[in-house]
């Protein structure tokens, strides 16, 4: 008879067991789901921080005029993901890419008129984001690195080098030339890719014409991955 009791209590506490064990699993899934969904909505928002809207470009107020040799150019290095060096070969142009952040959503150009300034908190080249890069066009006494960026054309390629050698060309799709005025409603549309493409969006600011010291204009250059 205690053997028969003894058995059924040992059924009992088994079935228990199993119970309490799916209980423990359950209640891990969904620990696991729900910690997975909080880090990708922080991560998301995160982003979304970084992601300032541009709604300005950035005056360049006496950028240096050093030419950047090259070993300089050379020498320039930068994180494995980001973008190193913009090649556009219609312009001849190989320059260091600068990253840079956005204060008060102004989009910062450069320190030098060679160089070409990144904005850290958008895309990284290969990752299927949106890529936003300014330059200058004129500096005090020599010309900067997009002094000719009007002269590019549309299936014009750009290339960028991030720092680990590692290369990405992007074919130029959209050209637009916009009143600085504009700028508060039009600049934010250099932050939208195309074709949900990884994009690529060159900004600068353009004179009045080669006499006039007054930059009236901003040219958005847009470009999809190839």
């Amino acid at each position: 008879m205690g053997l028969k009791i003894n058995k059924k209590a040992s059924r009992i506490i088994r079935i228990i067991s199993a119970i309490i064990g799916a209980i423990v699993v359950v209640c891990m899934i969904k620990i696991l789901v729900w910690e997975a969904s909080y880090y990708q909505n922080k991560s998301a928002e995160t982003r979304n921080q970084q992601q300032a809207v541009i709604t300005d470009l950035a005056d360049a107020n006496n950028p240096s005029e050093i030419e950047v040799t090259q070993e300089m150019l050379d020498a320039h290095q930068t994180y494995t993901t980001s973008p190193r060096y913009i090649i556009i070969p219609r312009l001849h142009l190989k320059a260091r890419v600068m990253g840079s952040n956005v204060t008060e959503y102004v989009m910062p150009v450069p320190d030098n008129i060679a160089d070409v300034a990144w904005y850290s908190g958008s895309g990284n080249p290969g990752q299927g984001g949106n890529i936003l890069m300014s330059g200058i066009s004129q500096g005090a006494t020599k010309p900067g690195a997009f002094a000719n960026l009007d002269s590019l054309e549309k299936d014009d390629e750009i290339t960028l080098v991030r720092g680990d050698d590692e290369t990405f060309t992007y074919i130029i799709r959209e050209i637009q030339i916009i009143d600085k005025e504009e700028a508060k409603n039009k600049l934010p549309l250099a932050q939208e890719r195309i074709d949900d493409k990884e994009t690529l969006a060159l900004i600068s600011a353009r004179r009045a014409d080669e006499k006039s010291d007054v930059f009236n204009s901003i040219i958005i250059v847009k470009a999809t991955i190839k």
